[in-house]
Protein backbone atom coordinates (compact mmCIF):
# COMPACT_ATOMS: atom_id res chain seq x y z
CA UNK A 1 0.00 0.00 0.00
CA UNK A 2 1.22 3.18 -0.94
CA UNK A 3 1.78 6.28 1.98
CA UNK A 4 0.65 9.78 0.98
CA UNK A 5 4.16 10.75 0.73
CA UNK A 6 4.35 8.32 -2.10
CA UNK A 7 1.30 8.74 -3.54
CA UNK A 8 1.95 12.45 -3.68
CA UNK A 9 5.29 11.86 -5.69
CA UNK A 10 3.60 9.52 -7.70
CA UNK A 11 1.05 12.20 -8.81
CA UNK A 12 3.47 15.00 -9.46
CA UNK A 13 5.60 12.41 -11.76
CA UNK A 14 2.33 12.00 -13.62
CA UNK A 15 1.24 15.32 -13.92
CA UNK A 16 3.45 16.55 -16.54
CA UNK A 17 2.57 13.32 -18.60
CA UNK A 18 -1.59 14.08 -18.39
CA UNK A 19 -1.21 17.61 -19.38
CA UNK A 20 1.27 17.03 -22.32
CA UNK A 21 -1.30 14.23 -23.44
CA UNK A 22 -0.33 14.00 -27.05
CA UNK A 23 2.96 16.44 -27.24
CA UNK A 24 4.46 13.16 -25.72
CA UNK A 25 3.15 9.84 -27.11
CA UNK A 26 0.75 11.14 -29.77
CA UNK A 27 3.30 11.78 -32.58
CA UNK A 28 1.39 10.96 -35.71
CA UNK A 29 1.91 10.70 -39.30
CA UNK A 30 1.43 13.92 -41.79
CA UNK A 31 0.33 12.83 -45.58
CA UNK A 32 0.03 15.21 -48.53
CA UNK A 33 0.54 15.13 -52.34
CA UNK A 34 1.56 18.42 -53.79
CA UNK A 35 0.57 18.89 -57.76
CA UNK A 36 0.97 21.86 -60.15
CA UNK A 37 -2.53 23.55 -59.99
CA UNK A 38 -3.03 23.55 -63.82
CA UNK A 39 -1.84 19.94 -65.05
CA UNK A 40 -2.95 18.56 -61.97
CA UNK A 41 0.44 16.24 -62.76
CA UNK A 42 2.62 15.38 -59.31
CA UNK A 43 5.63 18.09 -58.21
CA UNK A 44 8.56 16.00 -57.76
CA UNK A 45 11.52 17.36 -55.38
CA UNK A 46 8.99 19.71 -53.50
CA UNK A 47 10.78 20.73 -49.93
CA UNK A 48 8.03 20.45 -47.52
CA UNK A 49 8.58 22.04 -43.93
CA UNK A 50 6.52 21.35 -40.80
CA UNK A 51 7.52 23.99 -37.75
CA UNK A 52 6.03 23.63 -34.47
CA UNK A 53 5.62 26.28 -31.54
CA UNK A 54 5.52 25.69 -28.10
CA UNK A 55 2.26 27.65 -26.75
CA UNK A 56 1.61 29.47 -22.95
CA UNK A 57 -1.44 31.24 -22.29
CA UNK A 58 -1.36 35.15 -22.94
CA UNK A 59 -3.02 38.00 -20.83
CA UNK A 60 -6.34 37.93 -22.16
CA UNK A 61 -6.97 36.14 -25.38
CA UNK A 62 -4.43 34.24 -27.30
CA UNK A 63 -1.26 32.09 -26.35
CA UNK A 64 2.16 33.28 -26.44
CA UNK A 65 4.18 30.82 -28.20
CA UNK A 66 7.99 30.24 -29.08
CA UNK A 67 9.93 28.15 -31.96
CA UNK A 68 10.39 24.44 -30.70
CA UNK A 69 11.13 22.55 -33.56
CA UNK A 70 11.12 22.09 -37.45
CA UNK A 71 11.31 18.62 -39.81
CA UNK A 72 11.51 18.95 -43.33
CA UNK A 73 11.37 16.50 -46.11
CA UNK A 74 11.21 15.87 -49.93
CA UNK A 75 8.27 14.76 -52.32
CA UNK A 76 8.49 11.73 -54.26
CA UNK A 77 7.94 11.00 -57.88
CA UNK A 78 4.15 10.75 -56.85
CA UNK A 79 4.18 14.10 -55.40
CA UNK A 80 4.10 12.25 -51.45
CA UNK A 81 5.54 13.46 -48.57
CA UNK A 82 5.22 12.32 -45.08
CA UNK A 83 6.84 13.77 -41.83
CA UNK A 84 6.04 12.62 -37.86
CA UNK A 85 5.69 14.86 -35.09
CA UNK A 86 3.09 16.06 -32.57
CA UNK A 87 -0.11 16.61 -33.51
CA UNK A 88 -0.59 19.49 -31.31
CA UNK A 89 -3.53 21.23 -29.62
CA UNK A 90 -5.57 23.66 -30.99
CA UNK A 91 -7.52 24.56 -27.95
CA UNK A 92 -5.67 23.20 -25.34
CA UNK A 93 -8.17 22.18 -22.00
CA UNK A 94 -8.57 24.64 -19.14
CA UNK A 95 -6.13 22.68 -17.11
CA UNK A 96 -3.53 23.21 -19.14
CA UNK A 97 -4.26 26.47 -19.45
CA UNK A 98 -4.02 26.86 -15.76
CA UNK A 99 -0.82 25.38 -15.58
CA UNK A 100 0.72 26.55 -18.76
CA UNK A 101 3.40 28.29 -17.58
CA UNK A 102 4.59 25.08 -15.94
CA UNK A 103 3.66 22.88 -18.91
CA UNK A 104 3.90 24.21 -22.49
CA UNK A 105 1.60 22.70 -25.15
CA UNK A 106 2.49 22.06 -28.69
CA UNK A 107 0.64 24.10 -31.38
CA UNK A 108 -0.71 22.19 -34.54
CA UNK A 109 2.57 22.32 -37.17
CA UNK A 110 2.46 24.68 -39.86
CA UNK A 111 2.95 23.80 -43.13
CA UNK A 112 5.10 25.51 -46.10
CA UNK A 113 6.30 24.11 -49.49
CA UNK A 114 9.14 25.32 -51.65
CA UNK A 115 9.71 24.45 -55.66
CA UNK A 116 12.42 26.23 -57.59
CA UNK A 117 9.89 28.11 -60.55
CA UNK A 118 6.85 27.79 -58.09
CA UNK A 119 4.58 29.85 -56.41
CA UNK A 120 3.70 29.14 -52.80
CA UNK A 121 0.38 28.69 -51.88
CA UNK A 122 -0.77 32.20 -51.32
CA UNK A 123 1.46 33.77 -53.78
CA UNK A 124 -0.48 33.85 -56.66
CA UNK A 125 -4.07 32.90 -57.29
CA UNK A 126 -5.13 29.89 -58.66
CA UNK A 127 -3.67 27.66 -56.36
CA UNK A 128 -5.65 24.84 -54.33
CA UNK A 129 -6.05 22.69 -51.55
CA UNK A 130 -8.36 19.73 -51.04
CA UNK A 131 -8.09 17.18 -48.15
CA UNK A 132 -10.83 14.31 -47.16
CA UNK A 133 -13.47 14.82 -44.91
CA UNK A 134 -15.61 11.73 -42.92
CA UNK A 135 -18.29 12.41 -40.61
CA UNK A 136 -19.99 9.04 -39.82
CA UNK A 137 -22.57 10.40 -37.39
CA UNK A 138 -23.47 13.42 -39.97
CA UNK A 139 -23.06 10.79 -42.62
CA UNK A 140 -20.58 13.15 -44.57
CA UNK A 141 -18.39 11.65 -46.68
CA UNK A 142 -15.88 13.53 -49.66
CA UNK A 143 -13.76 16.20 -50.23
CA UNK A 144 -13.31 19.75 -48.92
CA UNK A 145 -11.91 21.71 -52.05
CA UNK A 146 -10.15 25.49 -51.46
CA UNK A 147 -9.71 26.57 -54.68
CA UNK A 148 -10.65 30.41 -54.08
CA UNK A 149 -10.26 31.50 -57.97
CA UNK A 150 -7.67 32.55 -60.60
CA UNK A 151 -7.92 36.45 -59.72
CA UNK A 152 -7.85 38.58 -56.83
CA UNK A 153 -11.56 39.54 -57.47
CA UNK A 154 -12.42 36.01 -57.41
CA UNK A 155 -10.76 35.36 -54.34
CA UNK A 156 -12.28 38.19 -52.58
CA UNK A 157 -15.38 36.96 -53.42
CA UNK A 158 -14.84 32.83 -52.33
CA UNK A 159 -13.89 35.19 -49.01
CA UNK A 160 -16.85 36.48 -48.51
CA UNK A 161 -19.21 32.80 -49.49
CA UNK A 162 -17.01 31.15 -47.31
CA UNK A 163 -14.08 31.24 -45.45
CA UNK A 164 -15.04 34.72 -43.29
CA UNK A 165 -18.76 32.97 -42.44
CA UNK A 166 -16.02 30.02 -41.28
CA UNK A 167 -17.60 27.31 -44.59
CA UNK A 168 -15.25 25.58 -46.81
CA UNK A 169 -16.60 23.66 -50.12
CA UNK A 170 -17.64 19.99 -49.48
CA UNK A 171 -17.90 17.24 -52.80
CA UNK A 172 -19.89 14.33 -51.59
CA UNK A 173 -17.71 11.29 -52.85
CA UNK A 174 -17.27 8.16 -51.97
CA UNK A 175 -13.63 6.60 -50.23
CA UNK A 176 -12.09 10.24 -50.83
CA UNK A 177 -9.04 9.95 -49.36
CA UNK A 178 -7.85 7.09 -51.76
CA UNK A 179 -9.15 9.43 -54.67
CA UNK A 180 -6.67 12.03 -53.90
CA UNK A 181 -4.17 9.64 -53.86
CA UNK A 182 -4.69 8.47 -56.89
CA UNK A 183 -5.40 12.03 -58.35
CA UNK A 184 -8.41 10.36 -59.37
CA UNK A 185 -10.48 13.60 -59.02
CA UNK A 186 -10.91 16.78 -61.30
CA UNK A 187 -10.50 19.57 -58.42
CA UNK A 188 -12.94 21.48 -59.82
CA UNK A 189 -16.88 22.73 -58.44
CA UNK A 190 -19.79 21.02 -58.95
CA UNK A 191 -23.28 22.90 -59.67
CA UNK A 192 -24.33 22.18 -56.46
CA UNK A 193 -21.34 22.05 -54.47
CA UNK A 194 -22.40 21.83 -50.67
CA UNK A 195 -20.87 23.46 -47.68
CA UNK A 196 -19.74 22.42 -44.07
CA UNK A 197 -18.16 23.92 -41.41
CA UNK A 198 -14.55 24.55 -41.57
CA UNK A 199 -12.76 21.38 -40.24
CA UNK A 200 -8.82 21.57 -41.56
CA UNK A 201 -7.48 20.20 -38.76
CA UNK A 202 -9.10 16.84 -38.58
CA UNK A 203 -7.22 15.99 -41.72
CA UNK A 204 -3.91 14.08 -42.23
CA UNK A 205 -3.69 14.02 -45.64
CA UNK A 206 -3.89 17.11 -47.70
CA UNK A 207 -3.37 17.76 -51.34
CA UNK A 208 -1.32 21.02 -52.39
CA UNK A 209 -1.90 22.73 -56.08
CA UNK A 210 1.11 25.50 -56.43
CA UNK A 211 1.22 27.60 -60.08
CA UNK A 212 4.26 28.57 -61.80
CA UNK A 213 5.91 31.44 -61.65
CA UNK A 214 5.46 33.09 -64.86
CA UNK A 215 6.55 36.81 -64.76
CA UNK A 216 9.84 38.00 -63.76
CA UNK A 217 8.03 39.34 -60.87
CA UNK A 218 6.44 36.15 -59.68
CA UNK A 219 9.86 34.30 -59.63
CA UNK A 220 11.31 37.34 -57.87
CA UNK A 221 8.90 37.08 -55.20
CA UNK A 222 8.72 33.36 -54.77
CA UNK A 223 12.24 33.07 -54.32
CA UNK A 224 11.95 35.32 -51.35
CA UNK A 225 11.22 33.20 -47.90
CA UNK A 226 9.42 34.07 -45.31
CA UNK A 227 9.88 35.65 -42.04
CA UNK A 228 9.11 32.01 -40.25
CA UNK A 229 11.60 30.34 -41.97
CA UNK A 230 14.81 30.79 -39.72
CA UNK A 231 16.03 27.93 -38.35
CA UNK A 232 18.16 27.38 -41.41
CA UNK A 233 20.87 25.01 -39.47
CA UNK A 234 17.72 22.35 -39.10
CA UNK A 235 16.65 22.68 -42.59
CA UNK A 236 19.75 20.94 -44.87
CA UNK A 237 17.02 20.17 -47.88
CA UNK A 238 15.76 23.79 -47.67
CA UNK A 239 19.14 25.42 -48.30
CA UNK A 240 20.12 23.52 -50.53
CA UNK A 241 17.41 24.07 -52.69
CA UNK A 242 17.38 28.01 -52.02
CA UNK A 243 21.13 28.07 -52.89
CA UNK A 244 20.83 26.11 -56.49
CA UNK A 245 18.03 29.07 -57.57
CA UNK A 246 20.73 31.49 -56.66
CA UNK A 247 23.21 29.81 -59.32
Amino acid sequence: MLTKKACLILTMAMLPLGLMGADLFGNVTFRGKVIDADTLKPIEGAVVVAEWEKCHPGIGEGSLCDFKMVKETLTNASGEWSITGPQGDSLPSKTREILGFIVSWTAPPRFQIYKQGYCRLHQKPGGLHAYPYVNKEKRLEGIVLVRMGDTKEEENEFMKQYLLEGFVPFIPVKDPERKLRELNFDFRYPPDVMSIRDVWENTMYDVIGLKKAVTQEEKKEAEILPATVDHWIYLPLLRKTVENSMK
